[in-house]
């Protein structure tokens, strides 16, 4: 199953790199839509198992987020990475959030609405 993931993965960063419609071939995907504060946060987290997103009021995750989550039999634990740094594997779970709120500052500013 980890090699599959693997691939999958991988699978992913190509298709994004090259600029090929990911609708050419199904892979499985997690999409989470729903309006301000209905849970969709929790959703994820409950799906992985470990909290990574950011908290908080108002609006809190601005933008869309690609993040890759992993776990295999070579890692002492799961780790995770994000399209717009495909090089950094982050293990601590925290510090995945301090880059999902460094990168949503980076993109969209620190102006959120309420």
């Amino acid at each position: 199953m980890e090699n599959f993931l693997q691939i999958i993965n991988d699978l992913q960063d190509v298709f994004s790199t090259v600029g090929v419609s990911p609708e050419i071939i199904s892979l499985p995907l997690i999409v989470v839509v729903g309006s301000q504060s209905t849970g969709k946060s929790s959703v994820l987290e409950g799906i992985v198992q470990k909290n990574f997103l950011p908290r908080g009021c108002g609006i809190v995750t601005r933008r869309p987020l690609v993040i890759q989550l992993n776990q295999d039999t070579t890692a002492t634990e799961p780790w995770g990475c994000f399209l717009h740094d495909p090089d950094t594997k982050y293990t601590d779970f925290d510090e995945i959030c301090d880059e999902i709120i460094r990168d949503t500052k980076k993109v969209c500013g620190d102006n959120k609405r309420h």
